[in-house]
């Protein structure tokens, strides 16, 4: 437990450099909607698209209900559930997904006429050919991420050689510490106690102020400045985003 607890701290201000100059903010994320307006939303697209007149698109908009409330009854089972599905477990819930893509499909085809379903058919394709891109970039190795926030960096604060350097040797040291942490979660699932808690939260202020200070010494001002800012913007974010989850 003291070794994962160790490994927390140091993970908890590594994170925070590494969403500080990456993440950012999804559309509804930034919007706050809520399903219904979600589903507003998607209806708005798909009858522009498809040019749904009023009885279809009440027909879809029911569908679009439907699904929002299976996704709500998964999101709670979910959450009451304790421990990883089995593989069984796993392989059900995979033929239950064709499933309802197959159902799904097979009501949509019943709303729209052939020339709608044809569009429709390709907006699913370009839908998932996007959603398969933004897997595999989640599935870059921590070099290739340290090696993307690099250029990011490099690019929206000018940095030369000498900098580049230093900056890469701070986020091979973030990936290090993260590794870290994976590692020793494994060895436990148990829970930080409330004086352990504290101290994280301490240990936390205490890392944003060490990495600040390394990136103040590699930076110039105007840099710097620019960093500060970049770091503020993603803290506004997180934090309308966190709001929009409560």
């Amino acid at each position: 437990m003291k070794k994962l607890f160790i490994a927390a701290l140091l993970f908890v201000g590594v994170v925070s450099f590494a969403q500080d100059i990456n993440q950012k903010a999804t559309r509804d994320q930034r919007e706050k909607l809520t399903p219904e307006q979600r589903n507003e939303k998607h209806l708005q697209k798909l009858t522009s698209e498809l040019s749904l007149d009023k009885k279809q698109q009440e027909q879809v908009k029911q569908l679009l209900a439907e699904r929002s409330a299976k996704a709500e009854k998964f999101r709670d089972a979910k959450k009451d559930s304790k421990t990883k599905p089995t593989e069984a477990e796993r392989e059900a819930f995979k033929k239950q997904m064709d499933t309802e893509k197959a159902a799904n499909d097979a009501k949509m085809k019943s709303i729209l006429n052939a020339d709608q379903y044809t569009k429709w058919t390709a907006l699913k394709k370009d839908h998932e050919r996007k959603g398969d891109h933004r897997g595999k970039r989640d599935m870059k190795s921590p070099q290739e991420r340290n090696q993307a926030h690099l250029q990011k960096l490099t690019t929206e604060l000018n940095l030369n050689a000498d900098q580049q350097k230093q900056v890469s040797e701070l986020l091979s040291e973030r990936s290090t510490k993260m590794e870290m942490l994976r590692k020793s979660r494994k060895d436990t699932g148990a829970a930080p106690t409330d004086a352990e808690k504290k101290a994280m939260k301490k240990q936390m202020e205490e890392d944003h102020k060490a990495t600040d200070a390394k990136m103040k010494s590699i930076l110039n001002a105007d840099q710097y400045k620019k960093w500060t800012a970049i770091k503020k913007e993603h803290k506004d974010k997180m934090k309308d985003h966190r709001k929009d989850k409560m």
